[in-house]
């Protein structure tokens, strides 16, 4: 559970990097991303007690998709070297869910 807690923590990292670079512009996107993270990590906290495995499954279709959005912003702004790292440390993440998401299937 503490791997789950320090994730949201780097998550939220990440929406301030965003924020810095424009995110922030319009006071309804600051609203739901914040208030957002909030609610999806309590409800992926229940989620991993009913079902681990499709917990799994989103959060990797979430932080594929994270890369995804990092990648579109990088075509505008190639030199940006901390999104890049933003960028790889989502694709890193994605492999460590899909070998927790292995293990917790092979099970």
């Amino acid at each position: 559970m503490k791997e789950h807690f320090y994730q949201a923590i780097n998550e939220t990292e990440h929406l301030r990097e965003m924020e810095k670079r424009g995110g922030d512009k319009f006071w309804i996107d600051r609203f739901f991303a914040r208030h957002l993270v909030l609610f999806y990590y309590w409800i992926m906290v229940f989620y991993y007690f009913v079902s681990p495995a499709n917990a799994y499954d989103v959060n990797i279709k979430i932080e594929e998709h994270a890369f995804k959005t990092y990648s579109k912003y990088l075509k505008n702004n190639p030199n940006d070297q901390r999104i890049k790292e933003i960028a790889q440390d989502e694709l890193n993440h994605v492999q460590e869910l899909n070998q927790a998401l292995s293990m917790l299937t092979s099970v």
